[in-house]
């Protein structure tokens, strides 16, 4: 994989997490040029439905403003009802995107309200991290987790035990 863009919201604060990301990104240098665009997120001012939905539309124009000028890299979202895929998944579908063209990915990291359904759409694929709630720094920490444990794997490092 020759690169690997994370389009996510909101800054990491805890102490513990921006550390445990900052080693999982200097170890996935080795494999892959890693880029993370944190996006500010908007203010949910109040709980209505209508609300919600325009918050989730206005965030997904910001980032399809940002992946429209690679409309040739596939784009996966992290949501709720995405599939949930073992390592070796991860791993073969990484290699499939290697040797199909542009071998660059775009994952994305949803507000604080999820991703809009015209997003989820558009993407090519929809992953899931587990039926677990996890925070938005914790979800940040597990994906870059999994992208490093992905590409050693692919690159025959003995880190990954599965089974």
């Amino acid at each position: 994989m020759r690169k690997v863009t994370l389009i996510c919201y909101g800054k990491l604060k805890f102490p513990g997490m921006l550390d445990s990301v900052a080693e999982f990104t200097k170890r996935l240098s080795r494999y892959t040029e890693f880029e993370v665009i944190e996006l500010k997120p908007l203010k949910v001012a109040d709980k209505s439905e209508s609300l919600r939905d325009t918050i989730r539309e206005k965030e997904a124009a910001q980032i399809l403003e940002i992946i429209e000028a690679r409309r040739t890299t596939p784009v996966w979202c992290l949501t709720e009802t995405g599939k949930a895929m073992k390592t070796s998944e991860w791993a073969k579908a990484f290699a499939d995107i290697t040797l199909g063209g542009p071998a660059e990915i775009i994952l994305i990291i949803g507000g604080s309200l999820g991703l809009s359904e015209s997003l989820i759409k558009k993407a090519n694929r929809s992953i899931s991290l587990g039926p677990q709630t996890l925070s938005h720094e914790l979800a940040r920490l597990v994906l870059v987790e999994q992208v490093y444990r992905t590409l050693s794997l692919l690159a025959g490092h003995p880190y990954h035990n599965e089974g």
